[in-house]
């Protein structure tokens, strides 16, 4: 796995802003699963003419995904064998997930829709929210989700939670010693007038 120092070297230059992701983009941009450092990203992306805060934001999500699913089996979850598999990463007491890493939505921010995400009710809420407003192209799925939402005060600090390990790794580990007495969350989700049963839930990290 990629150093903890990269990924800071990451955050040093990468501007917080950039386009919502799309399949052209990341055709062009699948090195990001081969390199380990900042400047080879950065090397690769000037050689092929691409955005490289673009790059960045990808191959920063991907490393810090990573980690997470490590932590994940750390726990007690079990990793799935095949590295592409593009619906599930883990599975918790036999359940497959796919893990997603990723934010509070600034959408929600600017409409003052506050979503206290250690309610349950709250939670699902917002679980139907990232369904519904998932990327409709490549990434699009409907199956099992395990968010690990980090809810900064602004952009920046959202993406340095992503990489503290230190805090994600306890929430993580309770969510655990939550299985031990509770059943996994399990929710309908709707999608083009048809519903879906899912086990999804949320992991809050706040900093």
């Amino acid at each position: 796995m990629v150093t903890q120092a990269e990924l800071k070297k990451a955050l040093e230059i990468i501007v917080t802003e950039w386009s919502r992701q799309n399949n052209r983009y990341d055709r062009r941009s699948n090195f990001i699963y081969y390199v380990d450092t900042v400047d080879e990203c950065l090397q690769r992306a000037r050689e092929i003419g691409i955005d490289e805060n673009y790059v960045l934001h990808r191959w920063y999500n991907f490393q810090t995904s990573i980690y997470c699913e490590y932590l994940f089996v750390k726990y007690g979850a079990r990793k799935e064998k095949q590295p592409y598999n593009h619906d599930v990463d883990i599975y918790i007491n036999d359940i497959p997930y796919d893990v997603k890493l990723t934010v509070y939505p600034a959408e929600l921010k600017r409409e003052n829709t506050i979503l206290d995400l250690h309610k349950q009710e709250d939670k699902n809420t917002l679980v139907r929210w990232m369904y519904a407003n998932q990327s409709q192209e490549g990434r699009k799925h409907l199956k099992n989700r395990m968010f690990v939402v980090c809810n900064g005060e602004n952009a920046y600090q959202n993406l340095v939670l992503k990489s503290a390990f230190d805090l994600i790794e306890p929430e993580i580990q309770n969510y655990f010693h939550f299985l031990q007495h509770n059943e996994p969350n399990k929710l309908v989700i709707q999608d083009a007038g048809k519903d879906y049963t899912v086990y999804s839930d949320i992991i809050c990290v706040e900093g």
